[in-house]
């Protein structure tokens, strides 16, 4: 039997890396918001407790890429799902982040040994923001 451990945003020093190099990328292209702050609030394990707030002080929301499971996992335990339908943000997938906003997720195995696991959930719940899979 295959076990798979999958590591819940741990990658820290990778997102907030990525994090200042989309904020790098927003001021290069000329992207303007009413009240952009000079600020990209990373949502992972480290504040996860804190989402409500940071979800509310962000204008645009970036759901980026990753593990498609892995994030599944963490969108539900954060219950993000709600939290976005609650507001009134602009949100931007791209990768895994685009796929996991659909209202059914195909995650395709991508780690060693997922497509052999006969446990692997190939659907997956979604965030329901679109019903286009990606």
């Amino acid at each position: 039997m295959l076990k798979f451990e999958y590591r819940i945003c741990t990658s820290f020093n990778w997102t907030s890396k990525f994090a200042e190099e989309m904020k790098t990328c927003f001021f290069n292209s000329g992207f303007k918001f009413k009240n952009f702050k000079v600020l990209f609030k990373v949502l992972d394990n480290r504040n996860a407790k804190e989402k409500s707030e940071i979800i509310s002080e962000a204008e645009v929301v970036i759901l980026a890429g990753g593990h498609v499971p892995t994030q599944n996992i963490f969108f539900q335990q954060i219950n993000l799902k709600n939290e976005l339908k609650t507001s009134n943000k602009i949100i931007i997938g791209f990768s895994a982040g685009s796929m996991n906003c659909s209202e059914k997720v195909y995650a395709q195995p991508e780690l060693q040994g997922e497509s052999l696991d006969p446990n692997y959930k190939r659907f997956l719940k979604g965030l329901r923001i679109t019903k286009s899979q990606i």
